[in-house]
């Protein structure tokens, strides 16, 4: 795994050099975090979580963010016996950090997106 948390070479595999649309793929994820972020509460019910952490997978997955796919993974596994509440709390602090260096690497894209921008039109 690289030391970056969104694979920027797996987005311009699906999506070119399409600036628009990557920003639109980047939106949609920082909504998709958002959203399922408000449901990691660490003593749901097995099927919440487990949904919970698959809809971040997918979403994680779609950017190229691997690492936080693969604790996403993880955390569906943490049902049942798995599943107490120690350790998804732990993981849900696993996950939470994860997410918040992906959308500051975006952050940081979209900055220089906008800096570019700015040049062209002088």
């Amino acid at each position: 795994m690289s030391d970056t948390e969104i694979d920027f070479e797996h987005i311009k595999q699906y999506l070119g050099d399409d600036i628009d649309l990557t920003k639109e793929v980047f939106g949609l994820f920082k909504s998709q975090v958002e959203m399922w972020s408000r449901g990691m509460i660490a003593d749901t019910d097995d099927d919440s979580w487990t949904a919970i952490m698959h809809s971040l997978k997918g979403s994680a997955r779609a950017v190229g963010a691997q690492r936080l796919a693969t604790l996403c993974a993880h955390g569906e596994s943490l049902v049942a016996d798995k599943g107490n509440t120690q350790a998804r709390a732990e993981h849900i602090h696993d996950v939470k950090y994860s997410i918040d260096k992906a959308l500051i690497e975006i952050g940081r894209w979209e900055y220089r997106q906008t800096l570019a921008s700015m040049r062209s039109e002088d």
